[in-house]
C-alpha cells in the first residue's frame, strides 16, 4: 500500500551556490533512507516531480536537485544542446552536496542515502558514485551520458540498472559495453531489461506505450524491493 506523502520546494548549498530542488517524503514519522533523484535533460519538470512522489510513496525521502537552475527544456534540439553543454563537475558536486542537507533533516538523519538517475542523470549518477563514497547504492535508468570505462573503476556501491530493449538512445551495444566494463572491474551490479520499452519509460508520464507503462511499474517495484534489501 502506498504511503501518504507530502511534497515541497527544497534547497541546499553547494560551494558558493544554492541549489533549488523538489522534496517528497512519507508523512509518517521516523527516519527513512533517502534517494537523490537526478533528472534527465529536460530538467526538473513535472515528470521528474511525479517520479519523486512515486518513490516517496514507497517509503523513501526523495530529493530531486535542480541542476538546470530553474530552467526546463522541451524540444529535442534544446534538450540535446543543454546536455552536451553541461558543466559535468559542477553538476556532480551539486548532487554529492545534497547529502549533507538530507542528513540535517529529522526524516533522514543517519539513514543510508542512494543516488538514482534518469537518462543524462543516469550518467551523472555514475560520476557521483565514482567521486563520492557517501552513497550506499546506485540505481541507473537508461543512461544517455556514458562515462569513460576508467571512470567506473572507483565505484564501490552496488548498482541496479534498468534498460528498455527498444531504446534508440541507450542502445544494446552501449549496454553491452557498460556490462563489460562493470565485469572487468568486478563491480557488484544487476541489469534489468524490459522488452519493448523505449527511452524515458519511467520519467516521461506522457508515454502512450503499454510496454513503457509496464516497464515503469515493474522497475519501481523492483527498485524499491532491491533498496529495502540493500539499505538494511
Amino acid at each position: 500500500m502506498a504511503e501518504r506523502i507530502v511534497s515541497m520546494h527544497a534547497a541546499h548549498r553547494s560551494g558558493n551556490e544554492v541549489i533549488d530542488g523538489f522534496l517528497s517524503r512519507p508523512t509518517a514519522g521516523g527516519e527513512r533512507p533517502a534517494i537523490v533523484l537526478v533528472h534527465g535533460y529536460r530538467g526538473l519538470d513535472d515528470g521528474q516531480r511525479t517520479v519523486t512522489r512515486r518513490f516517496a510513496q514507497e517509503g523513501f525521502v526523495c530529493l530531486s536537485p535542480d541542476l538546470f537552475h530553474g530552467k526546463t527544456y522541451h524540444t529535442l534540439e534544446e534538450c540535446a544542446l543543454k546536455k552536451t553543454s553541461l558543466d559535468i563537475p559542477r553538476a556532480v558536486n551539486n548532487i554529492v552536496d545534497s547529502v549533507p542537507y538530507l542528513r540535517k533533516l529529522p526524516w533522514v538523519g543517519n539513514k543510508k542515502v542512494v543516488v538514482l538517475g534518469f537518462c543524462m542523470g543516469g550518467g551523472l549518477a555514475l560520476y557521483a558514485l565514482a567521486q563520492s563514497k557517501t552513497f550506499a547504492a546506485g540505481v541507473i535508468y537508461y543512461q544517455s551520458m556514458f562515462p569513460d570505462p576508467e571512470d567506473l573503476k572507483s565505484i564501490s556501491a552496488p548498482l541496479l540498472c534498468h534498460f528498455g530493449t527498444a531504446d534508440p538512445g541507450t542502445t544494446k551495444t552501449e549496454i553491452a559495453m557498460f556490462r563489460d566494463s562493470l565485469d572487468r572491474f568486478k563491480k557488484k551490479y544487476e541489469i534489468e531489461m524490459y522488452e519493448g520499452a523505449g527511452h524515458a519509460f519511467l520519467n516521461n508520464p506522457q508515454s502512450k506505450s503499454a510496454a513503457n507503462r509496464d516497464a515503469a511499474e515493474k522497475s519501481v517495484t523492483r527498485t524499491a524491493k532491491w533498496l529495502r534489501k540493500i539499505l538494511v
